[in-house]
């Protein structure tokens, strides 16, 4: 589950809202489906948070491809499709909210490497690391578009925005 789930981006203030979403994070941990018993990984646990595993189970953990859905007092808050390994995402896949969506490359549940991030107003296209921009990039905002080098989810040269992280953040 990204937390990066809680992984949003900003620009703005209107952005920043997105992140908050997730709420304060722990360290990761394996969580169980309480149904079949198997694990899977959660890089950014929440209170009340449980999952949902549709896939394979190898020594009690999510393994192949399969679907997971996260649930929030029973609510489902995401869903991520794609590839697991010891009851970690890896590889290509999508982890998807109300509020958007990412496809891409993933490395334990977090975006690594190539992805696109797709929020109501908002897109994020380049390169992540550790569930943050790095690398080069581009956002665009409503009819903004805004390209260059990111690290740490911050854009780097003279103009100033975010993804997955406040703007205030930045310097």
């Amino acid at each position: 589950m990204t937390n990066w789930r809680t992984f949003r981006v900003w620009s703005a203030a209107a952005l920043a809202a997105v992140f908050a979403l997730a709420g304060p994070a722990r360290g990761g941990e394996l969580i169980a489906d309480a149904r079949t018993g198997c694990k899977v990984w959660n890089p950014n646990p929440q209170l009340d948070e449980a999952v949902a595993w549709s896939g394979s189970c190898d020594n009690g953990r999510a393994e192949g491809h399969g679907i997971v859905r996260w649930l929030r007092g029973g609510t489902a808050v995401e869903t991520d499709e794609g590839e697991w390994r010891d009851g970690r995402q890896i590889g290509k896949g999508t982890q998807s909210w109300d509020s958007g969506r990412y496809d891409g490359e993933l490395a334990d549940g977090e975006p690594e490497g190539t992805g696109v991030l797709t929020l109501k107003t908002v897109r994020f296209e380049g390169q992540f690391q550790h569930g943050k921009p790095n690398g080069s990039g581009t956002l665009t905002v409503g009819g903004e578009v805004v390209s260059g080098t990111w690290k740490d989810g911050c854009l780097q040269g003279k103009r100033k925005a975010s993804v997955g992280i406040p703007l205030s953040a930045c310097r």
